[in-house]
């Protein structure tokens, strides 16, 4: 619980810092996002483990039905992030949304 829990909120902390008006310098900002992406990757450990828990027996199956829904959330997610782009002109906002996610996620896994 621990890995998926730093690997979701370090992320949202780092893309909100990214996108605050405090973060001036653009490479400050770049180096917050590598450092949620990087966090991100903590929640690897946890999800793999996942499948074996449920079901042992059909851990392939489960996995790659939740890599299909995971590829789906990637197919909408794009041209969400360009509509919201298109009426707001604003990355706070995309990164806001992101990071509502991450901390959803969180409070539903925990």
């Amino acid at each position: 619980k621990g890995l998926q829990t730093v690997g979701m909120i370090v992320p949202a902390i780092a893309l909100l810092l990214a996108a605050s008006p405090m973060t001036k310098d653009p490479n400050t900002a770049g180096l917050l996002v590598d450092l949620g992406l990087a966090a991100n990757a903590l929640t690897l450990g946890a999800v793999s483990v996942n499948h074996l828990d449920i079901a042992p027996r059909h851990a392939g199956a489960i996995f790659g039905l939740g890599n299909t829904f995971a590829t789906l959330a990637g197919l909408v997610s794009t041209p969400l992030t360009g509509a919201i782009l298109d009426r707001t002109g604003s990355w706070e906002v995309v990164f806001a949304a992101i990071t509502l996610h991450y901390v959803v996620g969180a409070g539903v896994f925990l």
